[in-house]
C-alpha cells in the first residue's frame, strides 16, 4: 500500500474541510435555489391555465363551436376530448399517450400531475380539466422558463469557481490565525531545556481550548523542575554521604602507614574502617531497597498478618533501644492486612526508631492499630520537637534532615528510613501522613486491611 512520505498536517485538513463545508452549502443553496424556481414556474403555469378554463368552463358546455373558432387564434394550446376521443385541437401537436385521458380521471384538476413533452423544439407542458361531457387539455410552451434555468445553472457554475477562489482564501487565512495559538505554544515549548525549566506559558494569551493544555504542560514543568531539583539534591546528598566515611577511612588510614604502630592499634584502625564501610553499605542497600519497591521489583511474600500481634514483636524489639533512650512504648489496637512480614516489619521499624531517637527523655510513644471500613490505619505518636510546617512536605525526601548542616548528636544514619517507608507504603497502595503539633508528632499509614481484599 502507497503511504505518504509526511502525515498529513491538521492545517491542510481543517483547510479542506472549511472548504467542503462551504461547497456542499453551496451546492444544496443551488438545488434548493434550483427547485423554488421551478416550482414557482410549474405553480405559475398552472394558475395561468386555470384562469383560462375558468373562462372557457361554461362556454363550452353552451356553445362549444364557437369557443373552437375563437381558439384558433389563441396562443394557448387546447385539446378536447369526449369519449376518450379527440373532437377538437387548435394546433397539430400530438398529446402524449402515457395515460389515457378521460373525464373524472385522477389527472382531471389534479397540479401535480401536469403532462410534459418535446415535440418541434418544443418543451410543452398541459393541465387536464374535466367539464361535464368533456375533457380539457390546455398547455403552453415552457422554452421561456427552460431559457431562464440554463441561464441561472451557468450562473450558479462561474459562482461555484469564485465561491471556491474565495474559500480557500478564506479558510487558509481563518485556519492560520486560528492554529497561530499552538504556534506560540510550540514555541514557548522549544525553550524547555534541563537547563530552563522555569518558564511557564502564560495562560491569558492563549484561548480558552488550549488552556487546559497550557495548564498541563505548566504542571509538567513543576514536576520536572522538582525532579531534576531533587536528583540533583540527591546526588549532592549521595556524594556527601559517601564522601565523608570515605575522608574518615583515608585519613585514618594515612595516619595509621604513617607510622609504625602497634598491633591493637592496627586492629582499632581496621574495625573503624570496617564500621565506615558497612555505613557505605547500608547506604546503598537502602537506596536500591527503594528504587526496587518504588520499581514493584522486591520479591513479595503476602500474607495475612494480625497488625496488633506483629507491632507486640516488633515492640519487643526495641525495647532495648527505647531503653537506652529513656522512653517507654506502648502499643494498643489490633487488625488484620494482607502483606510481606519483612516490608511490614521494616516499614513500621523505621517509624518506631525515628519516634526514639526524637522522643523526649522520660515521655512515651504511642502506637495504635484500628480497622474501619476497609481500611487499616498504624499511628506512631511521639512526645518530641515540633517539626516545623515548612518542613513536614520533606520529610520523605531521600538524605532529608531538618538539621541541614549534618552536625546534630542525635542524628544518625544517612535519613532514608522514612523514604523507605513511603515506597513500602505505595508499594500496596496505601497513604503515609505527618502531622506535628503540641510538640507532639505522629506518623499515620493508612492500608487496605485484609477484609476488602478479599471482597
Amino acid at each position: 500500500m502507497l503511504k505518504l512520505s509526511q502525515p498529513f498536517s491538521m492545517r491542510n485538513k481543517l483547510v479542506l474541510m472549511f472548504i467542503g463545508t462551504t461547497l456542499v452549502t453551496y451546492f444544496s443553496f443551488a438545488l434548493v435555489l434550483q427547485y423554488a424556481i421551478e416550482r414557482h414556474f410549474y405553480n405559475q403555469d398552472f394558475s395561468y391555465v386555470s384562469s383560462k378554463f375558468n373562462a372557457i368552463d361554461r362556454e363550452i358546455n353552451q356553445s362549444p363551436q364557437a369557443l373552437f373558432e375563437q381558439s384558433n387564434n389563441s396562443p394557448l394550446l387546447m385539446w378536447v376530448f369526449e369519449n376518450e376521443n379527440i373532437i377538437y385541437q387548435n394546433s397539430n401537436l400530438t398529446l402524449p399517450k402515457t395515460q389515457p385521458l378521460i373525464p373524472n380521471s385522477p389527472q382531471a384538476y389534479n397540479p401535480s400531475n401536469a403532462i410534459e413533452w418535446d415535440e418541434d423544439s418544443l418543451a410543452l407542458r398541459a393541465f387536464a380539466f374535466n367539464t361535464g361531457n368533456y375533457l380539457v387539455v390546455l398547455g403552453l410552451s415552457i422554452n421561456h422558463h427552460l431559457l431562464f434555468l440554463d441561464k441561472l445553472n451557468w450562473i450558479l457554475f462561474w459562482s461555484l469557481g469564485f465561491t471556491f477562489l474565495i474559500s480557500s482564501a478564506f479558510s487558509s487565512l481563518i485556519v492560520h490565525r486560528g492554529l497561530k495559538p499552538i504556534a506560540v505554544l510550540n514555541e514557548h515549548i522549544q525553550q524547555v531545556s534541563p537547563e530552563q525549566l522555569d518558564i511557564r506559558i502564560k495562560l491569558e494569551s492563549l484561548p480558552s481550548e488550549l488552556r487546559g493544555l497550557a495548564n498541563t504542560h505548566n504542571a509538567m514543568l513543576d514536576r520536572l523542575q522538582m525532579g531534576f531539583r531533587r536528583l540533583s539534591e540527591l546526588s549532592s546528598d549521595i556524594a556527601h554521604e559517601l564522601k565523608t566515611p570515605l575522608t574518615n577511612i583515608t585519613t585514618q588510614n594515612q595516619v595509621i602507614l604513617g607510622a609504625c604502630r602497634t598491633p591493637k592499634e592496627y586492629q582499632e584502625a581496621i574495625a573503624s574502617t570496617l564500621e565506615e564501610l558497612n555505613r557505605i553499605t547500608k547506604t546503598i542497600n537502602d537506596l536500591l531497597y527503594i528504587a526496587k519497591a518504588e520499581n514493584k521489583l522486591i520479591h513479595r511474600n503476602d500474607e495475612v498478618l494480625d497488625a496488633g500481634k506483629e507491632l507486640s514483636h516488633l515492640i519487643d524489639y526495641y525495647e532495648i533501644l527505647a531503653d537506652d533512650a529513656s522512653v517507654k512504648l506502648v502499643n494498643s489496637g489490633e487488625g488484620r492486612l494482607y502483606m510481606d512480614k519483612n516490608m511490614f516489619e521494616r516499614a513500621i521499624g523505621n517509624l518506631l526508631s525515628n519516634a526514639i531517637r526524637h522522643a523526649y527523655v522520660g515521655s512515651t510513644i504511642q502506637v495504635q492499630v484500628q480497622e474501619l471500613d476497609e481500611q487499616i490505619t498504624i499511628s506512631v505518636v511521639n512526645q518530641g520537637d515540633t517539626i516545623p510546617e515548612e518542613n513536614i512536605a520533606y520529610l520523605f525526601d531521600r538524605f532529608y534532615r531538618i538539621d541541614k548542616s549534618r552536625q546534630h548528636v542525635g542524628s544518625v544514619g544517612a535519613g532514608l528510613g522514612l523514604s523507605i517507608t513511603q515506597s513500602i507504603v505505595q508499594a500496596y497502595n496505601g497513604a503515609i501522613s505527618v502531622t506535628s503539633k503540641d510538640q507532639h508528632t505522629e506518623f499515620k499509614i493508612t492500608l487496605p486491611c485484609a477484609r476488602s481484599l478479599d471482597q
